[in-house]
């Protein structure tokens, strides 16, 4: 694993440090939580031998030393990040199972204080294990502390917003960093007609929160929102120099991907047209983001006739149930529309849409009752973590691979 996507505990951490491992880890639990990308998360809650300030201190830097120590195989384990907190809880996040490592890990954690009778909890209750996104507010929860305040309300103030320059240093990190490691890949999925679901295409987005981390970790990207949609349009055409890299797309499935309305007329994107194998051809799905299209609707319509001559499909990604009233999806002419899961979504939102369940792509299903909500009424494609955690073994379309699913549709 690389070393720039790693955080190095020390036995003792500036208090500056730990908070800023605090708001990288609350900006990378919530970037998890709206992107719906599964990660799995154990917590070392050393914070829980100092439960208040009349007990003796058990925390020691040697024990912190230990702890981190423990942790060092999921360290190794797939885009795992370390990440020490102000109240001396240790955070380990990772992709995948790493079964091996998890559990030699919390043993050692339970082992390192096993023999000490003074502890005011059970050595057990040091180790817990959360998974993403659907933990994410318990999992925020550890990184506000015992105070209760969140550490991006405390923090965000000493992220400095990009600005003209440092945009143009930042483009020019991204002209020679290796882009592949920050891309992410979301399984959307279609049920199968004898009861279970398969992959029907892949979704590849760059994980901004990540190229913050490692290539910026000063910046607020997002915090000026002209500035950011012009630093998207660089990462369009560093996902098109991906995708048109050789051998790519001649290996690749069907495939969306994120991108402006500004970018489909590029000389980038020309070339990879010119390069897309005749069986990609009406495989590749182009994902519009909603502000994009009110932006411009006049541009908006030229680029979708475009694409449409072309063989692409298009739709509108990153939904919610309060911009229904606004987007006009039917007139729009879209193909497929995602619309992101919410305790508050009715069918009466789906009418909204106003087009076929079949082309409504539902987001952020964390659980098989929020598929069964969407199967219920028609849905027709599916993403989230209930979705890539069961497709995860099996990336490539065409497996076979199938997740059960329970006949009982509420």
């Amino acid at each position: 694993m690389s070393q720039v996507g790693r955080h190095r505990v020390a036995e003792s951490p500036a208090v500056g440090g730990a908070k800023q491992d605090a708001l990288q880890l609350a900006t990378l639990v919530r970037d998890c939580a709206v992107a719906d990308i599964a990660r799995n998360v154990a917590v070392v809650r050393l914070s829980r031998l100092e439960p208040d300030r009349q007990r003796p201190h058990h925390v020691r830097p040697h024990h912190v030393r230990l702890a981190r120590a423990a942790l060092e195989p999921l360290a190794q384990a797939e885009r795992a990040r370390l990440f020490m907190l102000p109240s001396r809880d240790i955070v380990a996040i990772w992709r995948g199972e790493a079964e091996v490592a998890r559990s030699t890990a919390k043993a050692a954690i339970e082992h390192m204080f096993a023999d000490d009778e003074s502890l005011p909890i059970s050595p057990q209750r040091l180790w817990e294990e959360y998974t993403l996104p659907g933990d994410a507010e318990a999992v925020l929860a550890i990184v506000r502390g015992p105070d209760g305040q969140p550490a991006t309300q405390a923090e965000r103030v000493k992220l400095i917003p990009l600005d003209l320059a440092s945009l143009a240093a930042f483009e020019q990190q991204l002209a020679h960093a290796d882009m592949a490691r920050f891309v992410r890949r979301l399984p959307i999925a279609m049920p199968r007609a004898k009861g279970g679901l398969t992959l029907a295409w892949e979704s590849r987005r760059f994980d901004i929160n990540e190229l913050a981390a490692c290539l910026s970790p000063r910046h607020d990207l997002q915090a000026e929102p002209w500035l950011f949609r012009r630093l998207t349009r660089t990462l369009d055409r560093r996902m098109l120099a991906l995708l048109g890299a050789h051998g790519e797309l001649a290996e690749a499935g069907p495939l969306a991907f994120q991108i402006n309305i500004a970018s489909l007329l590029s000389p980038e994107f020309l070339r990879f047209d010119d390069m897309l194998p005749v069986g990609l051809r009406g495989h590749v799905t182009l994902d519009l983001t909603p502000e994009d299209v009110l932006s411009n609707p006049s541009a908006f319509l030229f680029a979708r006739d475009f694409a449409r001559a072309r063989g692409y499909r298009l739709a509108l990604s990153g939904i919610a149930a309060a911009l229904l009233p606004i987007l006009p999806v039917r007139r729009l002419g879209l193909d497929l529309v995602h619309l992101h899961w919410s305790e508050a979504l009715r069918p009466a939102d789906l009418a909204a849409l106003q087009t076929e369940p079949e082309r409504i792509v539902l987001a952020g299903v964390e659980s098989e009752a929020v598929l069964l909500w969407g199967m219920s009424h028609g849905i027709g494609l599916f993403s989230g973590a209930r979705v890539s955690d069961a497709l995860r073994m099996h990336p490539r379309i065409g497996t076979g691979a199938e997740m059960p699913i329970s006949r009982r549709l509420a």
